[in-house]
């Protein structure tokens, strides 16, 4: 039964790699000159309603992997939030835009995410969000393929918890917790982000 139980974890580990690759930046293996036919820009609103609020656009960039543009990224906050320290302590609503700009297929390798959130969680932390990933990752499980303008949702409150939408169509269950939407945040906005331009343009900075 032990043996049986950890298959069954390992494949939800293996889902929740593959689909939230999205999120975590994997894009396949995409060539500089691919990026040809992009479209130059998705339109992020100004403002959009979370629970209720009103929330504007704090900063906005774009997810780039060896020069390729896969996913414009804008950041929601009810004022505006300069700091990472500031962000993560506020009650929220929080909202993370991702619109897609280069077609990704759903089977991809999981290094990159796993990678990333190991590099933006403490151990503590990644042992409290094991079921919130293996959550994700069966609620991704039945998505296909992203296209080029499909739209994901990530909005946080606090007390309330994570809602991840594809579409406008929720993913999965709503994870009632903070730390959920602390760690996605981290990919971006923590101590060891991979692209620092990014970072600085989701607080806020202006090219």
């Amino acid at each position: 039964m032990k043996a049986v139980k950890h298959s069954r974890q390992v494949r939800h580990i293996m889902q929740i790699a593959r689909m939230m690759c999205v999120v975590a930046g994997l894009a396949g293996s995409l060539s500089p000159a691919q990026a040809a036919n992009e479209p130059v820009s998705q339109v992020l609103e100004e403002s959009v309603q979370v629970d209720g609020q009103r929330l504007n656009l704090n900063g906005s960039g774009t997810h780039i992997i060896k020069r390729v543009k896969i996913f414009n990224i804008g950041l929601y906050t009810t004022k505006p939030r300069n700091n990472k320290a500031d962000l993560l302590a506020s009650p929220g609503p929080v909202r993370l835009k991702l619109v897609m700009v280069k077609e990704v297929e759903s089977e991809l390798m999981g290094r990159r995410f796993l990678a990333d959130i190991r590099s933006s969680t403490t151990k503590e932390e990644r042992n409290q969000l094991v079921y919130q990933l293996m959550a994700i990752g069966e609620g991704f499980a039945k998505m296909g393929d992203w296209k080029v303008g499909d739209v994901m949702t990530i909005d946080w409150s606090q007390g309330k918890g994570t809602v991840f939408r594809s579409n406008n169509r929720q993913i999965g269950e709503t994870l009632k917790d903070d730390l959920t939407m602390h760690a996605i945040l981290k990919i971006w906005l923590g101590d060891n982000v991979a692209d620092n331009k990014l970072k600085r343009l989701l607080l806020g900075d202006k090219e």
